[in-house]
């Protein structure tokens, strides 16, 4: 068969860009050999500190200190150990992507979509300042010039005598007009140095009145549609009256490009058209907080067929991440601006640091990760971006495919009334239990929880949380008065009688083999009287003392030996575990405290079908992972039970067999039985990994 062939163009594209990372390795090493003047140690570098612990390779390019200080359009003059040739074709390539005009973009790579925020209203700030400057200028002048009329009118007064009332009165008033004139000049400066940022209310990113805070900024909250977009009429009526009590104060409109939770998209051409049309027309400017959306905007096309995403909206800032859609391994993004509107806020800045080789800071942070500007670079080049957007319009479409195919698994177990697929990304839903939020880390608001399907999301983990979900839901629907505790001498008689009640009546295989009460007790009390020295094990307790459910575990170390003379009748089910096991004990030696076996699960009838079986196997492997245990090896001799595996993020189906075509002793005891009997070792530890399971046990030599 013929392996699938990387293009020729593709493949000339990755070793050309492999090739200029190798030449930029060679020159930043040589230059690491020769640095004196700058306060960095590069003790990774230098191999003082290891980073291998974290996959990074000594004398690789994320092993070095690449620090992009300020400015990515200013490279310095002295300090070379940065990367702001990438920055720079990063920011070109989604400058076109973006409908810019060549070179008519600015920005820099951040730490994520905070300081992009930050850095779109600062920038904001300065540029309608400096917009406003020829006015500050002219009112400052009109300030000092009434401040000497206000100290002549003083000395003007000194000299009319006490008694002359009627020259002093008409003196103080020029003095009191001259005061409340500079007063309104001064109320006329204050407006024009403190704008008014606009934002959704409880939909904008938190980041944003934080933002405005430590800028000194007014705030206007503005309400939103059910949706979380922008409510428009909202908008005008707080712009007019922001104008009637502002009349000077300039504007930021913050845009939502995908708010967190509905993923919805604030109408920005409204909102412009709305502020070009004010009777008295504001100085203003539009942020757009892009996030995750903001990304993909060019492939979902909300304004329609528009060229110029900044000069057709009238916006002039972007922030977007690029942990979220990319998926970068480190937080990081992005703040572009048009040209013109960069250039006028940090017009007349004086921002050049000289001992960082004349850098121009137009930063927030100043110093920035050089390696997250590779990354991303990297990142843009991998999903074919600098040639094209063919690759992100099909990932995209991908994601879209499987929220859908999420929506529609939702709607059969939850109902429509319950699910919501508002736009692009996003699912929302009914909140489930902590337990299942934590698990699968949903985004909850409320009552509600949010699927965010990105590329990561694949039909197989959706098919996982549904399955989870549906026992979720048992369990909550089905919740019980009970108390589950750790099986002890208290429970031993009415565990036993549980044990050999559920088994003889309601087990396939013990049922179908036609054992009696008396048969299986004998077993029953052998192998809770070692349950309850083992300590091991778990039980369900009702409000009248009474074992409802008892889960049964032991050290595989340690296995219980059965005496079959006692229990004749049930040795076809002891050679069938056996056969089921065999796979997995063949030649092992378990070591003591590293592997739990979790063998019986039993409920009470009338307790069945809502979700205790679940509660107490999960139960008992926790306490059994408690304990310091690894791994649970378990058999299951009927699906529902199975399903607990489903929970753990390690599981590995190590054997199944069908009752129908088990042999034992030349015959099929469980001929006709629909079913199967399957064996599973899981993960019961944190963290642990599947690798880590030949640790547990030595290897053992067989004799023949």
């Amino acid at each position: 068969m013929a392996k699938n062939k990387i293009p020729d163009s593709l493949s000339e594209n990755i070793n050309r860009r492999l090739h200029s990372f190798k030449v930029l390795l060679h020159r930043i090493k040589r230059l690491a050999r020769h640095k004196l003047g700058y306060p960095v140690s590069l003790l990774s570098h230098v191999g003082i500190i290891s980073n291998q612990v974290f996959g990074i390779k000594q004398g690789s390019l994320a092993n070095i200190l690449l620090n992009n200080v300020g400015d990515p359009f200013k490279d310095s003059e002295t300090s070379l150990m940065e990367v702001k040739k990438h920055e720079r074709m990063l920011i070109k390539i989604l400058a076109k992507f973006y409908g810019l005009a060549k070179d008519d973009a600015r920005g820099y790579v951040t730490t994520g979509g905070t300081e992009g925020n930050f850095a779109g209203i600062w920038w904001s700030k300065r540029y309608l300042i400096n917009y406003a400057m020829s006015t500050l200028l002219q009112t400052d002048d009109a300030i000092k010039l009434q401040s000497k009329e206000e100290k002549d009118l003083l000395v003007a007064l000194a000299k009319i005598p006490n008694n002359d009332y009627l020259n002093r009165s008409a003196q103080l008033q020029k003095i009191l007009d001259t005061r409340d004139a500079i007063a309104a000049n001064k109320n006329i400066m204050h407006q024009l140095l403190t704008p008014t940022v606009f934002f959704t209310k409880d939909h904008t990113h938190y980041s944003v009145p934080k933002v405005a805070e430590m800028l000194n900024l007014n705030i206007r909250p503005i309400q939103g549609n059910p949706d979380g977009s922008m409510d428009i009429n909202n908008f005008k009526k707080n712009l007019i009256l922001n104008i009637a009590a502002h009349p000077y104060s300039p504007i930021i409109v913050v845009c939502n490009i995908g708010t967190t939770i509905t993923g919805t998209i604030d109408d920005i051409p409204s909102i412009k058209k709305i502020l070009d049309n004010m009777e008295k027309k504001p100085h203003f400017t539009i942020h757009m907080d892009g996030a995750l959306t903001g990304f993909v905007l060019p492939v979902l096309r909300p304004f329609g067929g528009i060229k110029n995403y900044f000069e057709e909206l009238g916006v002039n800032t972007l922030a977007f991440s690029a942990h979220k859609y990319l998926g970068l391994s480190q937080p990081c993004g992005i703040i572009l601006s048009r040209k013109n509107f960069f250039e006028k806020a940090f017009e007349k800045a004086e921002r050049s640091v000289e001992y960082v080789g004349n850098i121009i800071d137009s930063t927030v942070t100043g110093s920035r990760s050089g390696l997250n500007v590779l990354m991303f670079y990297n990142a843009l080049c991998s999903i074919e971006l600098d040639k094209n957007k063919n690759k992100l319009t099909k990932m995209v479409a991908d994601n879209f495919e499987n929220a859908k195919y999420l929506y529609a698994q939702l709607v059969k177990i939850l109902g429509p009334d319950q699910v919501e697929y508002p736009y692009n990304f996003n699912v929302i839903f009914s909140k489930p239990s902590l337990a299942l939020s934590k698990k699968y880390q949903l985004m909850l608001r409320g009552e509600t929880a949010t699927i965010c399907v990105l590329s990561n999301v694949t039909k197989e983990l959706i098919d996982q949380f549904i399955n989870d979900l549906q026992l979720d839901r048992e369990m909550t629907m089905n919740k019980l008065e009970y108390t589950i505790c750790t099986l002890t001498v208290d429970h031993q008689k009415s565990a036993v009688d549980l044990f050999t009640k559920s088994f003889c009546d309601s087990e396939p295989i013990t049922k179908y083999l036609g054992i009696k009460y008396d048969d299986y007790e004998v077993f029953a009390k052998e192998v809770v009287k070692k349950a309850v020295h083992d300590g091991m094990s778990i039980v369900a307790v009702d409000s009248h003392g009474r074992v409802i459910a008892c889960a049964i575990a032991e050290d595989m170390a340690d296995l219980f030996q059965p005496n079959l003379k006692q229990y004749p009748k049930l040795k076809p089910i002891f050679a069938l575990l056996e056969q089921l096991s065999e796979p997995f004990l063949s030649g092992k030696k378990f070591i003591k405290g590293r592997v739990a076996h979790i063998w019986i699960a039993i409920v009470n009838v009338d307790y069945r079908g809502k979700g205790l079986s679940t509660a107490i196997d999960m139960a008992c492997a926790t306490i059994c992972m408690r304990k310091g245990y690894d791994f649970a090896y378990a058999e299951f001799t009927n699906d529902i039970s199975e399903k607990i595996t489903h929970h753990y993020k390690i599981y590995q189906q190590c054997n199944s067999i069908n009752y129908n075509e088990f042999t034992y002793d030349n015959q099929k005891p469980f001929k006709g039985l629909n079913g199967k009997a399957a064996a599973y070792i899981i993960g019961i530890k944190p963290g642990v990994e599947i690798d880590l399971l030949p640790s547990c046990y030595s290897v053992t030599t067989q004799v023949s």
